[in-house]
């Protein structure tokens, strides 16, 4: 981005600003892991991005992403990726990549056929422990009044239970995680509580306001807590993260 300074102008803050366009002004390997959730191309209404494309026009721009991504983490990542895409992510991703199943219940909706009760993100990265490929009882905002978060009202709202458990399994204290599609500050809000640094991009000028507020809270919410990092490592050590 013109006249943008690494890191100054970019560690714990929030950019608004084409994710591509970003990346590219970034260093090589300057950030430790990627961990994003990208859109879907399921006619989500996320402000400025226009999530209804062609199915060769939108895998042009997972290509894209994902040559960004690989290159700013050092092909360090994790990432959400829709079931309908999944073989095209991995085949962009790389052979390296393992499927996490993330699984919730009470049971996902029922519209005939099969019920869903199951996501999936992708990673080529090693967990800090010992850690098992399928994680139960995800927090997922498609379990409507059983889900325990707000959501912003984005309409691709990714937990902060999911991206916790993603953050501490797989990044360590003062890291720098990047997330390109930032969206409502999810990853940069869990960032600041669990003492990492974020990199957030949001090409909506609207959800990178919101994503701001959130971060002001979370610092609040660390100030609350006297060792917030103790409280989270409690959480990793339950979930048998730790």
């Amino acid at each position: 981005m013109h006249g943008m300074k690494w890191p100054k102008d970019y560690i714990n803050q929030v950019i608004c600003g084409d994710c591509l366009e970003v990346m590219k002004s970034m260093p090589d390997e300057c950030v430790n892991m990627v961990w994003t959730d990208p859109p879907y191309n399921a006619g989500k209404d996320y402000g400025t991005y226009k999530d209804k494309l062609s199915d060769n026009e939108y895998l042009k721009m997972c290509e894209m992403w994902a040559r960004e991504m690989k290159r700013v983490s050092g092909n360090r990542m994790a990432i959400f990726v829709p079931q309908k895409y999944k073989l095209d992510w991995w085949l962009l991703l790389g052979s390296d990549y393992r499927e996490i199943i993330l699984t919730w219940s009470p049971e996902g909706s029922l519209r005939g056929g099969f019920c869903n009760q199951f996501s999936t993100l992708l990673t080529n990265m090693r967990p800090l422990k010992y850690t098992k490929n399928v994680w139960h009882n995800c927090q997922m905002p498609g379990l409507g009044y059983f889900f325990r978060e707000n959501n912003y009202n984005h309409p691709g709202y990714t937990s902060e239970d999911i991206t916790a458990r993603v953050i501490m399994a797989f990044s360590e204290l003062g890291q720098k995680i990047l997330d390109p599609f930032g969206g409502a500050g999810t990853t940069a809000a869990v960032c600041k509580v669990l003492g990492r640094n974020s990199v957030s991009v949001e090409v909506d000028a609207g959800w990178c306001e919101m994503a701001r507020k959130r971060i002001a809270q979370a610092a609040e919410q660390q100030d609350l807590f006297r060792n917030p990092v103790q409280e989270r490592q409690a959480e990793q050590h339950k979930l048998g993260l730790a």
